[in-house]
C-alpha cells in the first residue's frame, strides 16, 4: 500500500529538553594533512595551507573540446554526458569499449568532450562521497561517546521522532540511518553553523536551532530538512538529472565537471539559504571544507573508500514471501525514506488483508545474511554477513510489526521469517512491507542507478518506472504486473515454477 515515510510534515515532534572514490587530479583537492584522525573540537587543528596548492581554473574552450578526466566512485556514462555537457554517443566514440548499462571502474583514464557551459562553480573538491553517506568510513564510529565527550551544547539536547523520546546522538543517529546520511557530516555541519560541539553557552534560539538560521525550525526538523536536501544533492548528481543550483537570491551556480557527488550533496544544501557571495564562500576552501576538516581530519587524507565499483551487480534475491502464498504488488518505485531518497524502494502486501489489520504472513529473507538491526519497525539484512549495515549489499524492510521481528544479530537463510507485515512505522493505507537496497551505504533506485543498470530483482521480477512514484511494473520473461493499491490478478507477483 502506498506508504509515507516519517517526512517534516508527519513527524509529531516535542519541544527540546531544556556523512574506491578515486582521487581528482592533485590540484583540485585540498592538501593531505599529518593525520586523518578525528580531533577533539575546541582543541588546535592542523590547518591545511591551501595556497600551496592552487585550485584550477575553468576558462572558456571551444565546442567539443576534449578533457581529461579519471574515473570516480559511481560513474556512468549517462552521468558523464550530463555533467560535461555532452552526450554518450560523444563519449563512446572517444572512448570506445565502455560499458553503457554499467558502472564504470574507479581510475581509468578517458578522454571526455565537453561543451562549455556559463556560471561554473569552484572546483575545491569538499568531500568525497563516502564522507557523506552512511557507509563504511562509519564503521566503529560511536556516536553516543563521541558527543558526549564534547564541550557544546548539543549533549544536553534531545528529540522526539518515530514516536521516541532520545538523546540528541541517538536523534542524529535516527536520522543517519534512515536516510543513509554519515552523521559525522551532520555534527560538522552543526558544528560550522552553531558550535554545536564546542560551545557550551548560546541563547536559547541556538538550542533550539542547531543548523542555525535556514527555512525550518526545530532539532528534529531541521535535521530532517537538511538530510533531504543532501539527499537531493547526492543522488541527483549521481544520476545527472541535476546540473544545476537554484541560489536564494535566485543566481544559478553549475557544479563543476569533476565534482563529486559528495560536494554536490553539499553544494545544494547551501542553495538552498545563501546568496551567491555567501555560497561561493561557503564551497571555496576556507569554507566548510575547512571547518570539516577542523572537526574530522581531511577527508583525503588516507587511501580512497570506493562507494560504487565498476560494473556493480546485484546477487541473487528471492521474493519476500513464501512460495505458494499470494502476494500483491502494491507501490512501485518510490522513495526509500521522507521524499528526497532515491525511488529505491517497493511495496508488497499479503492478499486477503484489509486495511491495516495484522496478518499472519512474514516478510522473508530474500538471501542469506545477518540481521544487523531490529528496531523502529525496520529489519535491516546485511548479505556480506560482516555484521555492519554501511558495507556492501543490505536489505531494508520496513512496517514490520513491532511484535515478533527477528532479533538483531541473528544469522538467517533465504526464506527466514523477519517480520509480519503491518502499518506501523509512519503512515500507511494498508498492511504491506516496504523494501529497498543499499551498497555501501548508498541506496539503489529500484530501476537501477540509472534505467537498467543494477535494477532491483526479486525472484527474476525486475523494477520498472513510470515516472511516477508508487506507479511502475516488476517484469519477468515478457509477462509484468502493474502496481496497484488494490488486490487482484493485474498486480499479483508470483513465484515461478
Amino acid at each position: 500500500m502506498v506508504a509515507v515515510r516519517n517526512t517534516l510534515r508527519l513527524i509529531l515532534l516535542a519541544a527540546l529538553a531544556l556523512p574506491a572514490c578515486a582521487p581528482l587530479p592533485p590540484a583540485q583537492l585540498p592538501p593531505p594533512l599529518a593525520t586523518s584522525t578525528p580531533a577533539t573540537v575546541g582543541t588546535a587543528a592542523p590547518t591545511p595551507d591551501y595556497a600551496a596548492t592552487p585550485l584550477p581554473t575553468r576558462e572558456p574552450f571551444g565546442v567539443g573540446n576534449v578533457l581529461p578526466y579519471i574515473t570516480q566512485s559511481g560513474d556512468t556514462v549517462l552521468g558523464l554526458a550530463a555533467h560535461f555537457n555532452t552526450t554518450a554517443e560523444e563519449i563512446l566514440a572517444l572512448n570506445p569499449g565502455l560499458p553503457l548499462t554499467a558502472t564504470l571502474a574507479t581510475g581509468q583514464a578517458l578522454s571526455l568532450p565537453a561543451y562549455w557551459f556559463a556560471l561554473g562553480g569552484s572546483p575545491y573538491v569538499m568531500l568525497p562521497d563516502s564522507e557523506v553517506v552512511y557507509g563504511p568510513t562509519t564503521v566503529g564510529f560511536d556516536i553516543d561517546a563521541y558527543v558526549a565527550a564534547q564541550s557544546g551544547y548539543l549533549k544536553t539536547l534531545a528529540g522526539f521522532v518515530a514516536q521516541r523520546n532520545r538523546t540528541a546522538a541517538q536523534t542524529v543517529l535516527y536520522v543517519a540511518r534512515q536516510y543513509s546520511i554519515n552523521p559525522r557530516l551532520l555534527l560538522a555541519l552543526m558544528e560550522w553553523r552553531t558550535g554545536a560541539l564546542s560551545q557550551a553557552e548560546v541563547n536559547s534560539d541556538v538550542r533550539a536551532n542547531p543548523f542555525g538560521p535556514l527555512p525550518v525550525r526545530g532539532f528534529v526538523t531541521q535535521l530532517i530538512w537538511v538530510a533531504e536536501r543532501l539527499s537531493e544533492g547526492y543522488y541527483g548528481w549521481r544520476t545527472g538529472r541535476l546540473t544545476s543550483l537554484l541560489l536564494a537570491d535566485s543566481t544559478t551556480s553549475r557544479p563543476d565537471f569533476y565534482q563529486t557527488a559528495g560536494s554536490v550533496a553539499v553544494q545544494y544544501l547551501f542553495a538552498h539559504w545563501m546568496g551567491l557571495d555567501e555560497f561561493n564562500a561557503a564551497i571555496s576552501p576556507g569554507g566548510f571544507g575547512a571547518a570539516y576538516i577542523a572537526v574530522w581530519g581531511n577527508p583525503f587524507a588516507g587511501p580512497p573508500t570506493e562507494v560504487i565499483p565498476g560494473n556493480l551487480t546485484q546477487p541473487p534475491l528471492a521474493l519476500p514471501f513464501a512460495p505458494g502464498q499470494v502476494w500483491s504488488f502494491t507501490g512501485g518505485p518510490h522513495p526509500v525514506w521522507g521524499d528526497s531518497t532515491p525511488w529505491g524502494a517497493l511495496d508488497f502486501a499479503p492478499a486477503g488483508v484489509h486495511g491495516c489489520d495484522n496478518t499472519e504472513r512474514y516478510a522473508l529473507a530474500v538471501a542469506p545474511g545477518v540481521i544487523v538491526r531490529a528496531d523502529d519497525n525496520t529489519v535491516v539484512l546485511d548479505l556480506d554477513g560482516d555484521g555492519y549495515e554501511q558495507t556492501g549489499w543490505t536489505i531494508f524492510y520496513f512496517h514490520l510489526l513491532s511484535d515478533g521481528m527477528m532479533a538483531a544479530g541473528s544469522v538467517v537463510a533465504t526464506g527466514a521469517p523477519l517480520g509480519h507485515p503491518s502499518c506501523e512505522g509512519g503512515r500507511a493505507t494498508g498492511t504491506h512491507v516496504h523494501m529497498a537496497r543499499k551498497y555501501n551505504g548508498e541506496w539503489l533506485p529500484a530501476d537501477g542507478l540509472l534505467p537498467g543498470i543494477v535494477p532491483f530483482d526479486l525472484g527474476g521480477w525486475v523494477a520498472q518506472s513510470t515516472g511516477t512514484a508508487y506507479h511502475g511494473r516488476m517484469m519477468r520473461l515478457g509477462a509484468w504486473v502493474e502496481a496497484c493499491t488494490c488486490s487482484t490478478a493485474q498486480n499479483t507477483v508470483y513465484w515461478a515454477k
